[in-house]
Formats: structure tokens, sequence, C-alpha cells
């Protein structure tokens, strides 16, 4: 089994979700990666109503659509010969679901992960709750067609070898693709009596996992967007393949063209870390070359433990994250979920499912409803005594009174087990200017060994009345947890391989 299949859809938490504007095109690009990819032209191209050719069919509780993405797509092949395909046709196939009356709604596009398809349960799901909805198959997922979602589809970003052409990736035709999707919202919305009651001011975007990255590239480039969840993602990808057993190095390394352990260059292979294809995949395809400019406020959600997004890039990714200036009501969040791996909560909880949709509902209440404004990224401060650690938490009320502060605490991050167990909490005090609460030196926490002040991890969580759940960035010992400091998360194996993968040598 191809071990990035697990970025996955993780969809039965994705799913609820609300979205915003379309206003024109006057974003003045920066010619430089990655945004040079998206040039003012190409922008055109994706907004150009009348080249979708979409045709809508009605089935039980939802609709089939298609419509063109590109027809003139560029892309290599996944296999041998490894030959570059022009002039390709990428057709988009998606379920699309509307509430039965009233109106006009927001609208919301979804990505799936790594090679998933969209779902019409996802697409109904939110039109229950009172929304457009748009799940998509990505560029030859499903039933659409074009590239092949393959870790070879992703780093093929050259025509010529070591020659930059980021427009041959799969995720350039991904992100293309979902950008079409939110032109399909606003051509519908111009169709008599506005069938589908979408509201074209309110358009959005949502994905998990590479629909996580999905969401960051459009929302990173699209000023349509004015609400937006990446969930199961972070950036920041070559300081993770340092890591050993690291995602993005192991798939390099052994799920792509003969590269790395050849040591042999061809078009579109890695041969080795200090590779040109390498540096063109990751000045335009790392999620945090977007960060800097995203469009609508922006909540991430991820688990502490997600097998792929290590925590220090966790935080780096939501450091970098800025806004494009385009909406007053930006705003960017993290909520952080100890204990969670890639699919960050439980399916199986109830109680975790709903604490995850009910910040997403509240998210977008405030994105597209002028609902309450969230609290603020609260900040830790911890302080060692000789037999406890204290800890301050400086935690910004929003329009709502907080309900409670907790402490989340740990001593390792072990993402093997199916079940992780590391992160114990307490629930901290306020007393008068912030919220304050102590751990024993020696205290164990669920799993690994007790926490002391030269190993603990942490995390602030706040709830509020208006159902948010915002966290602070995690922290190492008394500062935010960054690369560098010594801290090694021990990551899982890819399940069904045991190959060996070689530290990757930096690159000066």
């Amino acid at each position: 089994m191809n071990p990035l299949t697990h970025f996955k859809k993780t969809s039965s938490f994705c799913l609820l979700l609300f979205v915003l504007l379309g206003g024109p095109f006057s974003r003045t690009f920066a010619q430089s990666p990655p945004l040079d990819l998206w040039s003012a032209d190409t922008q055109l191209t994706i907004r150009d109503k009348n080249t979708l050719n979409y045709s809508i069919t009605a089935q039980t509780g939802y609709f089939e659509v298609y419509f063109d993405s590109n027809n003139n797509a560029t892309w290599a092949d996944a296999g041998p010969p490894y030959a570059i395909h022009t002039g390709g046709h990428i057709r988009i196939h998606g379920y699309l679901a509307s509430p039965l009356f009233g109106g006009p709604y927001p609208a919301i596009v979804i990505g799936h992960g790594h090679h998933g398809h969209g779902d019409p349960n996802e697409a109904m799901l939110l039109a229950a709750f009172g929304y457009v909805a748009l799940s998509i198959d990505g560029p030859g997922q499903g039933l659409s067609t074009g590239p092949p979602d393959t870790n070879q589809g992703w780093i093929s970003v050259e025509e010529i070898m070591n020659v930059p052409a980021p427009h041959v990736s799969y995720l350039y035709h991904y992100a293309y693709a979902g950008m079409r999707a939110l032109t399909l919202f606003e051509k519908l919305s111009d169709v008599s009596l506005n069938p589908f009651r979408i509201d074209r001011t309110r358009l959005g975007v949502i994905g998990a996992s590479m629909g996580g990255q999905f969401t960051y590239y459009i929302n990173g480039v699209d000023d349509r967007v004015k609400g937006a969840v990446g969930i199961a993602v972070a950036g920041d990808w070559r300081h993770i393949s340092f890591y050993p057993g690291a995602w993005l190095y192991h798939g390099l390394y052994y799920y792509t063209r003969d590269g790395m352990p050849s040591r042999v260059d061809h078009l579109n292979t890695v041969s080795n870390f200090c590779d040109p294809t390498l540096t063109t995949f990751l000045n335009y395809f790392d999620p945090i070359a977007y960060a800097p400019t995203q469009h609508g406020p922006l909540l991430t959600i991820v688990g502490t433990h997600d097998q792929f997004f290590i925590v220090p890039a966790i935080n780096s990714t939501y450091q970098r994250t800025g806004s494009a200036g385009t909406s007053p009501r930006f705003l960017k969040r993290i909520m952080m979920k100890p204990n969670g791996k890639h699919g960050v909560v439980d399916e199986n909880s109830y109680a975790e499912l709903y604490e995850l949709i009910q910040n997403i509902d509240s998210w977008f209440k405030y994105c597209f409803s002028d609902g309450p404004l969230p609290p603020g990224t609260p900040a830790v401060h911890m302080d060692a005594q000789p037999t406890t650690m204290g800890f301050q938490v400086t935690a910004p009320a929003g329009e709502r009174a907080i309900n409670e502060v907790k402490l989340y605490y740990a001593s390792q991050i072990d993402t093997r087990p199916s079940t992780v167990h590391d992160f114990g909490s307490i629930s901290l005090a306020w007393d008068g200017s912030e919220y304050v609460g102590t751990i024993p030196i020696g205290t164990l926490p669920p799993a690994g060994p007790p926490v002391t002040p030269n190993n603990i991890i942490y995390l602030a969580s706040v709830q509020d009345a208006a159902n948010y759940t915002v966290t602070s960035r995690l922290y190492y010992r008394t500062r935010v947890m960054a690369f560098g400091q010594g801290f090694l998360p021990i990551i899982e194996h890819y399940p069904g391989d045991t190959f060996p993968v070689p530290p990757p040598p930096s690159c000066r």
C-alpha cells in the first residue's frame, strides 16, 4: 500500500462549513514564487464563466455536476516513459447540494485528501445546515479527467529538466479546479431565479490533508474567498524532511521516479536533496509559501500527533500566516487537538466530532454572518520552581465570555500508537489578570516519562460561550516549539513497508 494514501479524506469531521464572496479581480500579484504561477491572465482565465461548459443532473438529495477546468493543461506521466502531455482536457465532476427553500446561502467548495474523491454525503450534510456545497473529485480522481494524483504527479514541476514549470504539477491542477468551482458558483448564481440559491458574495473553501493544502493555495491566491478552514495541514516541508521517517523525504525516496537511490537525475526526478526539481516543488507547493497572503479569515485545525505535518512545522506555518490585505475581517486562529493524529479526532467519539463541528460553525458565522469575534490566540509563560512548574496564560476574550482554559502537557510526542495518550490536562484558574495553574515536577502524564522543566511540552486551550475552541501554539520547555531546539517527535513508520531512509544532506 502506498503510504501517502493516508493523506485521506478525513471527511467525517470536515463536514460543516460555510462560504463567502466573489468580488472583482483587482489584486496585483508579485512576480516571484509562488504567486507568479497565478498571474493576472491566469486568474482571468480561471474566472471566465463562459468556458465552464457545465452540466447538472438531478439525483436523490443532490445534483451531479460536470464542468471544464483547464482545456489546455500540461502534465507529466506518473510512470514510464514519464512523457509530458500538452493540450490536455481536465473536466471536473462533483456533488452539489443546496437547501430546498429560502436563501441566498453561502456556498463552499470542499477539497478531498490524497487519493480521495468527492462525497455526496458531505454536500448533503452541509445543505442541511443551510449552505450550498460542492464536493469535487480532483483531477484524475473519481469521475474527473486529468492527471493522476500520485507522488510523482506532485513532484512533476518541469517540462525541461531542472527548468521550473510548476503548472505541470498535480497540485497546480487541483488548486486550479477548486478556483474554477468558485467560478461555477458565480455562474449558477446568474441563472434565472437562482435555483440553487447561491450568494455569490459569500464563497469559501475547506479541506483536509491534501485538501488542507488546497485550502491554503486557494485562499492564498483568490480574493473571492471570504472564509477558509484548513484541516490536518502544515507547511515548512524542507524542515519536516529532516525528521527521521518524515513523509516527504520518504515519499520522494521510494514513491517517485528513481532518483535519490540511484543519484541519477532525469526529468522530474529528485536525485538528491539539493536538486533543482525539489527546490521548485517546495517554492511553489509548500503551503508556508502561501501563508502570508491569505484572503479570507483562516482557521487551521490539526493534531499534535499528525504523522505527516510535524508540530514545529505547525507552529512555523501559523507564525508565517498573514493577510493579503483584501479583508477587513481577516483573522487567523489555530485549534491543535491534543493527542490527535492525521485524522485529528476520533471518528467514533461523538464529543470530539461535535466540538470540531461547533468550532467550524462558529468560525464561519464570524466570516459570513458577522458572528461573534473568536478569542485571541493564547500565550503561555512557564516558570520553574524547585518542586513545581507554574503556568500563566494570557487569553484575550472575544465577544463572548470564556468558559474554560486548560493547559495540556506531555513529555513526549509518539505517533506510533493507534490511539495516543501522551497529553494530560489541568484546568487553569483566573487570578484577575491571567489564567494560572501549577504542575508538580515529576508528574506522570498518561504516557511517557515524568514531566520536568527540561522535557515538558504544553499548549493552552480556550473555550468560550460562542462554541469556539482556540489554542496556543505548542511550547517546549520555556519557548514556542521550533526546529533546532533538540526535540524529536517519534514518527510511526509507514504501514506496509520497512524501507530504511537515510537522512537528507543539508544544502548550502
